[in-house]
């Protein structure tokens, strides 16, 4: 009897691949490369997440869906439950920093998704490579779509500080706003979705 009871286990395990399986997130009006860092947000922080495969069954999928109105950022979730649509949550967030909190509170929203850990904030500059000389005292930080990943913190010339950072290069700056190609936006968002706050720009003047 119990080889039995094990071999049906064994089938069982080999038919689902996991509890919840993740499409690839949709953009609209925001980077491509901004997909891959969504979906790696989902598969790092869950441990019943894995990326949605056709071989495999799943007791629930998620279809993330994420775009961006006037430089704000638009979130849904369509959630299936055997193939049946059974909840969609949206929201909206003004800036990068209020998308990490609206994905946090969306996830637990579904009741499916279950924490690898506690989110908690960290704070850390960002450190601007860029061939402008003039900015403001404050700015805010955008892709060349438009979304607002930092909303208006203290810039300042970097004169060797030391305080925990990232660097990103190719910044445009014009007048209080620094434009990030997509690639530098990509790993400013990666941050974001890590928990990171940033809290200053540290200006660097490149020829």
């Amino acid at each position: 009897m119990k080889r039995y009871i094990f071999i049906f286990f064994m089938i069982l395990s080999l038919s689902y691949g996991g509890e919840v399986g993740i499409y690839r997130p949709v953009v609209k009006n925001l980077p491509g490369e901004y997909s891959s860092v969504f979906l790696s947000f989902f598969l790092n922080n869950f441990s019943n997440v894995e990326m949605y495969s056709k071989k495999s069954s799943y007791r629930y999928t998620v279809k993330p869906i994420f775009s961006s109105i006037g430089g704000n950022y638009n979130i849904c979730l369509d959630i299936y439950r055997n193939n049946n649509l059974t909840k969609v949550l949206c929201s909206s967030a003004e800036s990068g920093k209020q998308l990490f909190e609206k994905l946090i509170y969306l996830t637990k929203k579904t009741g499916i998704f279950r924490s690898k850990k506690q989110f908690r904030r960290k704070q850390i500059y960002l450190k601007l490579l860029t061939n402008s000389r003039q900015f403001e005292k404050k700015m805010k930080v955008v892709s060349h779509n438009g979304d607002i990943l930092i909303n208006y913190i203290e810039a300042k010339k970097f004169k060797g500080q030391q305080f925990p950072h990232i660097t990103a290069g190719n910044g445009i700056i014009n007048i209080d706003t620094v434009i990030l190609d997509s690639a530098e936006a990509s790993k400013v968002l990666e941050y974001l979705l890590k928990g990171y706050s940033f809290i200053g720009i540290l200006i660097i003047t490149v020829k």
